[in-house]
Parts: C-alpha cells; structure tokens; sequence
C-alpha cells in the first residue's frame, strides 16, 4: 500500500500504554484541506473540543494516541491538550493552529502529556511512507489492523485514497467508539470535500452499531494535500466519490467484523418503511436491540424480538405485511431483511451478535 502523495505517517510507544505502540504522528508538509467529524456526545474528550476550533484550518500535522481517552480527568485537561498541541508545532515550526490531535482510550485518566512531549522527537524521526506503524499506534481492544487504500483513474492520471481506522466496542452511529483518518491526494475544493465526506460518513460509520454506546472520543478526519489531480465535476468527481464511499463503508464493516467477543457480523436492512427517517429508527431498533442480539448469538430464529424491537421504536406494523428474512443463523456473516409492508424507504446498517465474551471484555476494562 502506497501513501497518498504529501503525507508522512509514523507511531511509536511512548509509554502511554504499558506496551505496543501508543502514539501516531501523519504530517503534511505543504498543509491539507481536512474535513472533521465528530461525536454528538455531550461530554467530549479535550482532543475533540481543541479539534473542532482547528479543522477549518490549513492542517499540517495530526496526532492521535491510543491508552487513554484524554476526557473528564481534571480541570486542566484542556490546557495540557492545548499544551501538546502547542509544543508539537514549535517542534515542527507550524503555526499553532495548523494541529489536529485524537484520543482514544479509558476516561477519566490524565492524560501523560510529558510522556508524549518527550516523544516528539522519536515521532517525528519516524516519518515515513510505510503506513503500518501509524495503524497499530491507534488501537485499544482491537484486534487487528484496519487499514487499506484505493487507486482512482482519472482523466489526468491517478488519485491515491488510504483509510486507517480503529473501534471494537462502544459503537453507535454519531458516530462510534473509533478513530478513522483518510487521506488522500485528490485537488478538490474544501466544500466539495466536505459535501462527498458527509455522504460516504452517513452510509459507513454512521450505519454501524455494536453495542448501541456513542463514545465521547469519537472522530473522522478526511484530508487531502491536493498533490494530485484536479476533481472539478463529472466522471473522475464521480469516480473519487464512489472509492472514497468505498473506502468509508470497508473500515466501518472493519469495525464490526473486529466487535468485541463478537461471532457474527450480520448486515440488517429495513425496506418497506414510510420514510427514511422511519427505516433508520427501525434498522437501529432492531440492531440495538439485546434481545435481538443474543437470538443471535444463539443461532435462534426468534423474529418476535424484532417485532417487539419495531414496537418499542412506535413503529406500528400490521401483521398481515410485515416479513423477516435471513441467511443461515449458523453462518459468520448473516443477512436480515425486514420488510415493514408501509412504503419505499429503506436502510441498511451493520452490527454484530452479543456474546459472553462482549460482557467479560468490558467487565474487566480499566
């Protein structure tokens, strides 16, 4: 896999976690467009609050730790945030402002910002075009590495896109515990940027859900060094926003397939609803439902719960038009389909079964 053109990455161990890398670094030289999602959590972690103030900026450097959540530790949380922020940029000579920064992690923990000061230098001696180091640097319960890239043919030659990502547990869209950072090379301006971002986060990492928890850490950046190829209009806009959906929608189904204690990872659709509106509340219903999740588990058939699930929702159904199917319970990867028999809107999201190793796994996490 080949970085996109005008970035550097790398990760190290900082000390951060008490072993495996713990600190990633991806550098722009010459400064990218980002486009930032974040978590509609109300108590956000102090990476997410200095983020958001920076994301309509020129972007040079983002770094991101993974060990702690860098959320609700003490009442100057926010200014060793702004501290790390600051002291990367005048190790690098960047403007302050230019520093995007994601955490991901336990709460409550202060967050060793010495540790990751004392760090820079062995960081940024890292910088390199190999992206795995980067990969691992970001994950928590993870279990492997969720990275992968796309070439785009367009008129002018090729677009390079490269899609890091790390989540197990805690998932539920707006968005997920996770962390995803995609790059690319793409010249494209920051409103059609923000607009094709929008549009492959909603039908990816808003589609999924394991455990029906919205972090407070949760983050989506999308960057381009604009090193490549102009996308204006027509096919070759069509063709980036077709492989960056593409590259989105993989991660987040990474995501779930990585779901902690998980056996199964099941793709449920609604059809049949009266609005999109109504077959998202139904798909999250049923997906969300524990319930639902252990039927799973169990190989059981029992579509009562999914009934039971749509009603909870005030989703009102008739009997006589309602119909669920599904692949084999048996399988790894399970299809569901529910049909609520009321009109033409459908949605489809991502989740997984509920298991006694999810409930463990969190019963011990500290």
């Amino acid at each position: 896999m080949v970085l996109p053109s005008g970035f550097l990455v790398s990760g190290i161990h900082s000390g951060i976690k008490t072993k495996n890398l713990d600190l990633g670094l991806v550098y722009c030289k010459e400064g990218c467009l980002c486009s930032g999602f974040f978590t509609r959590n109300s108590n956000v972690s102090y990476s997410v609050i200095l983020s958001r103030k920076n994301i309509n900026n020129e972007i040079k450097v983002l770094i991101a730790n993974s060990g702690n959540a860098n959320c609700f530790s003490d009442n100057k949380g926010v200014v060793n945030t702004k501290k790390v922020c600051d002291r990367l940029a005048a190790k690098m000579k960047i403007k302050k402002n230019s520093v995007l920064i994601a955490s991901t992690g336990i709460i409550g923990k202060c967050l060793p910002y010495k540790k990751i000061i004392n760090s820079f230098s062995g960081l940024i001696k890292g910088l390199g075009d190999c992206p795995e180091n980067f990969a691992r640097s970001i994950l928590t319960s993870d279990t492997f590495m969720k990275v992968l890239s796309r070439k785009v043919k367009v008129s002018g030659g090729e677009i390079k896109i490269m899609g890091f990502a790390k989540g197990a547990g805690m998932i539920k869209p707006g968005m997920a515990t996770m962390l995803a950072f995609i790059l690319t090379d793409a010249k494209i301006d920051k409103k059609k940027l923000n607009t094709i971002s929008r549009e492959a986060i909603k039908e990816s990492f808003n589609s999924i859900t394991i455990d029906g928890c919205t972090s407070t850490n949760d983050s989506v950046y999308i960057m381009t060094s604009g090193k490549s190829f102009s996308l204006v209009k027509g096919a070759d806009l069509d063709k980036f926003r077709s492989a960056l959906k593409d590259v989105s929608l993989e991660l987040a189904k990474m995501i779930v397939k990585d779901a902690e204690g998980a056996t199964k990872f099941i793709k449920l659709t609604v059809s049949g609803a009266l609005t999109i509106n109504e077959a998202q509340r139904a798909a999250f219903a049923v997906s969300d439902s524990l319930l639902f999740k252990t039927a799973m588990y169990g190989n059981n058939p029992n579509w009562g719960r999914i009934i039971a699930a749509l009603g909870q929702a005030k989703i009102k159904v008739d009997e006589d038009k309602i119909k669920v199917r599904a692949t084999s319970l048996k399988k790894k990867e399970v299809a569901v389909n529910v049909c609520l028999g009321r009109g033409k809107f459908s949605k489809t999201v991502y989740t997984c079964d509920l298991t006694p190793d999810y409930v463990r796994i969190n019963a011990d996490y500290s």
